[in-house]
């Protein structure tokens, strides 16, 4: 997916060819007294890193807890960690790089498939708001795909979603044409270069509304089929929760108090974020534009970062059921929500 002109959607599967069992434990190892243990004035340092070599407003609940407080009262100084690529995040907390990672339900997945020990310890979102996008105005229809052109990406959300549009068109891959995007599909959507593009909800809204002032079209996904599951969540190495279990613990309870406020105060949370990040691209607009699109994800307040074991039960056997892992674990092997407690 999109973040301006650089971005989205996080980990490929690569991750389960570049990374095994016995690498991550051997990093893990090296680094481990490095970590969190490190304290900058009196405040304990917890590294999160993010899941595209590029900031963006799904970083402003981690920067207003920094901004208003949240997390110094809670004896934490939050860094966040940006990675080299669209495919290091679980690398780097397996690698004690960071601590706590921002990734998709698929990497973590994928993680466990290839033998890297990292579990969700608090969803990101609460629904599945990827889909198609067209131009402002453009009607989709899925059944009517076939010899279109979609962008898409080379991640493991991406690989995950489109069998279900093929399903839905009544189409094979040869069928349609998927060029592939390394940061970007939304630009070579509105220059006509491309059919529709594949895009959540929130960088959709962002970027079409700064280039053109309208809302794209959007058909989701989980209209023809796809489960209604969180994209994002935040992850740690169980080595580094067992050693760190209240650096979690506080860090998630400060960020929740950090996602309601911004909830609550968008233009301001948005203001925070911009502070932090004066070169990002995009500027205020497109980053509020895009903050708002993606609060309605997060879910109801009562239920903030809360996680199912339904969610991890759809994800596998969406997986499963398009050829992608051959054979899902029980729920608790995936997430956690101990950390949300106390």
């Amino acid at each position: 997916m999109v973040r301006f002109a650089s971005r989205r959607l996080a980990l490929g599967i690569a991750v389960t060819a570049t990374l095994t069992a016995t690498a991550v434990s051997a990093a893990w190892a090296s680094s481990a007294s490095h970590a969190s243990a490190s304290r900058s004035k009196g405040l304990t340092t917890v590294r999160v890193v993010f899941d595209w070599p590029g900031i963006d407003f799904e970083a402003v609940p981690l920067t207003v807890g920094n901004a208003r407080g949240f997390y110094k009262k809670a004896g934490l100084d939050v860094k966040i960690v940006i990675p080299p690529s669209t495919s290091t995040t679980v690398q780097m907390i397996a690698a004690g790089k960071g601590d706590i990672g921002f990734d998709t339900t698929t990497d973590v997945v994928f993680g466990q498939q290839a033998g890297i020990d990292v579990k969700s310890i608090a969803n990101y979102s609460q629904n599945n708001n990827w889909g198609l996008v067209a131009k402002p105005g453009r009607k989709i229809d899925v059944k009517k795909i076939k010899g279109k052109s979609i962008g898409i990406f080379a991640d493991s959300w991406t690989k995950a979603m489109m069998p279900y549009v093929l399903k839905a068109g009544g189409v094979t891959a040869s069928q349609v044409k998927q060029p592939i995007f390394g940061s970007d599909d939304i630009a070579p959507l509105l220059a006509g270069k491309i059919d529709l593009a594949t895009n959540t909800l929130n960088y959709a809204i962002a970027q079409v509304q700064s280039g053109t002032g309208k809302r794209p079209s959007v058909l989701l996904a989980t209209k023809f089929g796809a489960p209604n599951v969180p994209v994002w969540v935040y992850t740690g190495m169980n080595s580094w929760l067992k050693q760190h279990g209240s650096q979690a613990k506080a860090f998630l309870s400060a960020t929740r108090k950090a996602f309601a406020w911004s909830i609550a105060h968008p233009a301001a949370a948005v203001k925070d974020y911009v502070k932090a990040y004066p070169k990002i691209g995009g500027g205020l607009k497109y980053s509020l534009d895009g903050w708002k699109a993606t609060i309605p994800a997060l879910g109801a307040t009562s239920s903030l970062l809360t996680q199912r074991a339904s969610q991890w039960k759809q994800v596998t056997r969406a997986l499963k059921s398009v050829g992608l892992l051959s054979k899902p674990l029980p729920p608790s092997s995936y997430f956690t929500n101990a950390y949300l407690k106390g």
